[in-house]
């Protein structure tokens, strides 16, 4: 098989690392006479973490999270209110295997914003969809797909993503119509 033959069905199957480092590894390869299976194996695990790593940067976009911090990140030292044991617990995501919702409740600059933010990247990690939002602007997008007759559509923005991360809850009044709209979201999810 020719160099043009297998990079054409490098890309009809979809493989971006594989063929920039299969000469290095083929040298490899043939300088330690690795086994045909071996080599193969090396090539595929490659690509696997490659896609892999595309997936998570890919999450990470349609997140729409506003930084990308940490748990390791965050400084327990500076909010002792707060209970890292627990927060290390909510990171193995297991609210989520039990379908239940984490609220985070404190004064502004406590850290929610960065604890929620750092969940939802370890969610991810897992292969998880995530979606950041803040109430007020939710709310605002809800108001205007109810305009425009899309609401149903626009409600799925809120419901489809495996973890959903809305900030800023409390700073803005609800009226009926933006609380009604809240609790469908949550009746959803």
């Amino acid at each position: 098989m020719n160099e043009d033959r297998l990079q054409a069905a490098f890309k009809q199957l979809g493989w971006v690392r594989i063929p920039e480092i299969l000469h290095q590894h083929a040298e490899e390869a043939a300088k330690h006479n690795i086994a045909y299976t071996e080599f193969l194996d090396n090539l595929i695990q490659e690509e696997l973490m490659a896609k892999q790593d595309r997936l998570i940067q890919t999450r990470k976009r349609l997140a729409r999270l506003p930084f990308h911090k940490t748990l390791e990140d965050f400084e327990f030292s500076f909010q002792p209110s707060i209970d890292e044991k627990r927060v290390r617990e909510l990171a193995t995501l297991r609210f989520m295997g039990h379908q239940e919702n984490l609220v985070f409740l404190g004064p502004p600059g406590v850290g929610k914003t960065h604890l929620a933010v750092a969940i939802g990247l370890e969610a991810i990690k897992a292969r998880h969809t995530v979606y950041f939002t803040t109430a007020h602007d939710m709310i605002q997008v809800l108001e205007e797909a109810h305009h425009r007759n899309q609401i149903h559509k626009k409600l799925q923005v809120y419901t489809k993503p495996d973890l959903l991360i809305i900030d800023e809850m409390g700073y803005r009044r609800m009226d009926e119509t933006a609380a009604h709209f809240f609790f469908q979201i949550i009746s959803e999810r």
